[in-house]
């Protein structure tokens, strides 16, 4: 048996993504993005389906100088589940300092080649006191309210340093700026999630001297997607929904070819289709079933793969299914339609209807939350098929 590679990168591709030439899919994403940075746009999708890895694709193709798009947005990436902002206040602030910060990087980057760039990118480090001393100088007092250091903006000072930002940018070939907000189901959780909204619905709609010139993406699942439901939110009224789903065959074929490459270990037509079939070409789990195929190549393909993949991917699987209910995954409407949709392989909304007693409305709401997963796949406007075998498999188990 030959042995793994000893540096599979992004942690064996369970992290997300930071190198163009290992990213593969989400074209039509990445060319809305190109042609119009300066919109809002909500990208939702489940678990490791590649929304960071996506953003991070956003990132460094809206920084490649040799795009040839008119309208050239300079990209932040923000994940508010790392950043936690306490409130609207903070939240500003730290749109601001990740903007200073990556600014400050850009500087430092040659113009190389679009991998080279954007790993030069990364590798610079800015810390806090750039964004401080970039305020001082606008003679903006930073509001700090205990030990440590919490900093907030009020909307004045936010207009003025992202103002004073913006024509720094312009001199750059920049047209305007483009927030990545990954994560944003975070702000649905607090009680000034409403407040924001109508904030960043006001920066886009009413701040004549911003909104020609900011974009918004903000990545998030059920809770984002539940929130606006819930309570109508007024951003959702100016914004373009995106479900990212699993890739194409032929996308995911791609990127078996690249990782057999990387690993010079060259795999049959039959062996590809298996993995197309098992892991339903969603990202992660195409990802992961490679590596257990490189790392037993020599062994033939059979239910021992599964067996050892449906328990590589027990806790994962589980986090979707959710029977218990936590926040983010599967409720009892999509696992009821998921398992009648297992007896026939495909169906509509209007089918599963039938089958399920259950409205048309809900039932089209569930499929697109379990197609945003990744493991079901949307033929058409009306159809749906099941995607990963593996997830099948293991959801059978638990019923059975």
């Amino acid at each position: 048996m030959q042995n793994s590679l000893p540096n599979r990168p992004f942690d064996k591709f369970r992290l997300a993504i930071t190198d163009p030439s290992h990213f593969f899919g989400r074209t039509e994403l990445l060319d809305t993005m190109l042609m119009s940075p300066f919109e809002v746009r909500i990208l939702l999708a489940g678990r490791r389906l590649g929304k960071t890895s996506t953003l991070r694709a956003i990132e460094w193709n809206l920084l490649n100088p040799k795009t040839t798009y008119a309208r050239r947005a300079f990209p932040v990436l923000i994940d508010l589940q790392l950043e936690q902002p306490n409130d609207l206040d903070h939240l500003r602030y730290l749109l601001i300092a990740r903007l200073r910060e990556a600014v400050e990087r850009w500087k430092k980057v040659p113009l190389a080649g679009i991998r080279q760039m954007y790993h030069e990118f990364l590798a610079q480090v800015k810390g806090s006191e750039v964004t401080l001393k970039f305020l001082s100088n606008l003679d903006i007092k930073l509001n700090i309210n205990n030990p440590d250091y919490e900093r907030r903006l009020n909307n004045d000072s936010f207009r003025l340093a992202f103002i004073k930002t913006l024509d720094e940018l312009q001199r750059l070939n920049f047209q305007g700026i483009c927030f990545l907000i990954d994560g944003a189901e975070f702000i649905v959780r607090q009680n000034w999630a409403g407040d924001t909204w109508s904030y960043l619905r006001g920066l886009k709609d009413t701040d004549t001297a911003i909104k020609p010139f900011l974009g918004l993406l903000l990545s998030g699942y059920r809770d984002l997607k539940e929130y606006q439901q819930r309570v109508g939110s007024p951003l959702l009224n100016i914004a373009e929904v995106e479900w990212l789903g699993c890739m194409s065959d032929e996308e995911t074929r791609q990127l078996i070819g690249d990782r057999s490459e990387q690993e010079n270990i060259r795999l049959s037509e039959e062996q590809v289709n298996s993995v197309l079939e098992l892991s339903g070409s969603h990202p992660y789990l195409t990802q992961q079933t490679l590596n257990i195929i490189f790392d037993s190549h020599r062994q033939a393909l059979g239910s021992h793969l599964i067996d050892k993949l449906i328990q590589h991917h027990d806790n994962d699987f589980s986090a979707w299914w959710n029977a218990e209910q936590h926040s983010g995954g599967f409720g009892e409407t999509e696992r009821t339609i998921y398992y009648t949709l297992v007896q026939d392989r495909k169906g509509t909304a209007r089918s599963l209807a039938q089958r399920t007693g259950l409205s048309r409305v809900k039932v089209a709401d569930a499929l697109e939350v379990i197609a945003g997963s990744g493991v079901i796949r949307q033929l058409d406007d009306e159809s749906y098929a099941i995607a990963s075998r593996l997830f099948e498999e293991w959801v059978t188990q638990q019923i059975g």
